[in-house]
């Protein structure tokens, strides 16, 4: 069986950020299958040739930081080129593309049809709801062409994975069918966790309580609750810490709130490579997860490093309801806060409660061994792939 695999942002373990798409295929390739992935990103400086895979990037300039408009036209570039690349690539069984951003069903759509080949989307944030709820798209015409394209796309979709209930949920109430509907959750890796170990703290950490958030560092993310949090905290305990580690177009501003307010309980540090932010979150104590939560719709995420906390055995601290505060606090890894003084409290008692912070731990990562792995996640991937 011969794949390709659209994924604008595909990274592998040796770069910063999410590594679901080199997980599975790597996996999908271990099992026999021949993939060819079509990313854009600059891959000589993070991709082990030694790899079974077949990897083209068409090196397409991308980062948050960029302007509205200088993004549309990466998402241009990139299009253009996969679709180009793709038409080229010959005795293709199946199209495998994952968002976002939206626009990849373009090429993936186009591609599978004009192969005649089978098409499977995977849907990691729910566009253009999002964006449109959040007040970055107001025009009612492109509301309308963007909602219409989404459909366009699932229809001719053979399968569409999702990242959670809410996401499902989100698919079923436009009218797609469940039977064409798969959840698979973002995967704890379980393998990359337990093959580095750590002995001590780094310098910087030592003698100190660590709450950790890594990843973007946007307006979605919503760190003002962060730092919030941090303020009320200062002048409670010195030895609590938040870290933050990561990109993204709120991080100077974020910054300048950090000098201006005189936040030296709050460390920002540039984004690290996963195996070095495996080794941070292991040193850490507690995780902490936070979007701006007065948008409802964000409580449908599932975010990688929610999944990285559980795998490194951390309470996990969010300031949001869905699916994920069921999770963690039916099973008792977890609380949901949503408001910075409910937070301040829930720290200082598992600062202070070292038994409460074990179990909490222990919760955690049966929870990842249990239900998030990434061989269950993996092997839902494949199942797809050999059932269609």
């Amino acid at each position: 069986m011969k794949i390709l695999y659209l994924h604008q942002y595909f990274k592998t373990n040796s770069a910063a950020g999410g590594t679901r798409s080199y997980e599975f295929a790597k996996y999908l390739s271990e099992n026999g299958i021949n993939v060819h992935v079509i990313t854009g990103t600059d891959l000589d400086k993070q991709y082990n040739k030694e790899e079974e895979l077949f990897v083209y990037t068409t090196n397409t300039k991308y980062n948050n930081k960029m302007s509205k408009w200088r993004r549309v036209l990466a998402f241009l570039d990139y299009n253009i080129k996969a679709l180009f690349k793709g038409l080229k690539t010959k005795n293709l069984d199946i199209i495998f593309a994952t968002s976002t951003p939206l626009t990849i069903g373009l090429p993936a759509v186009l591609i599978s049809r004009f192969k005649r080949k089978k098409l499977i989307f995977e849907v990691r944030d729910v566009w253009p709801d999002v964006p449109i709820e959040l007040g970055y798209i107001k025009n009612k015409l492109l509301i309308n062409f963007l909602k219409s394209f989404e459909i366009w796309i699932y229809n001719n979709s053979k399968q569409i994975i999702v990242l959670s209930k809410g996401m499902y949920e989100n698919l079923i109430s436009k009218g797609i069918r469940a039977d064409k509907i798969t959840i698979i959750e973002n995967m704890s890796n379980l393998y990359l966790y337990d093959e580095i170990s750590i002995t001590e703290k780094y310098d910087f950490l030592k003698n100190k309580f660590v709450c950790i958030h890594p990843g973007t560092m946007g307006h979605v993310n919503g760190l003002d609750f962060l730092l919030d949090v941090a303020k009320r905290l200062i002048s409670v305990d010195k030895d609590i810490v938040f870290l933050l580690i990561g990109e993204g177009n709120r991080k100077d501003y974020l910054k300048r709130r950090v000098a201006e307010e005189n936040l030296t309980n709050v460390i920002i540090k540039d984004s690290l490579p996963k195996q070095e932010i495996v080794k941070v979150i292991k040193s850490s104590d507690i995780g902490i997860m936070c979007v701006d939560n007065n948008y409802k719709i964000l409580e449908d995420n599932s975010a990688n490093k929610f999944f990285d906390f559980l795998t490194a055995g951390l309470p996990v601290l969010i300031n949001y309801a869905g699916w994920q505060k069921e999770v963690i606090e039916s099973r008792n890894c977890g609380k949901s806060d949503v408001d910075p003084d409910s937070m301040v409290n829930t720290i200082i008692e598992l600062k202070n409660n070292l038994e409460l912070r074990k179990e909490m731990a222990k919760n955690s990562r049966n929870l990842a061994e249990n239900n998030y792995s990434d061989i269950i996640a993996k092997r839902k991937i494949l199942k797809i792939m050999k059932d269609i």
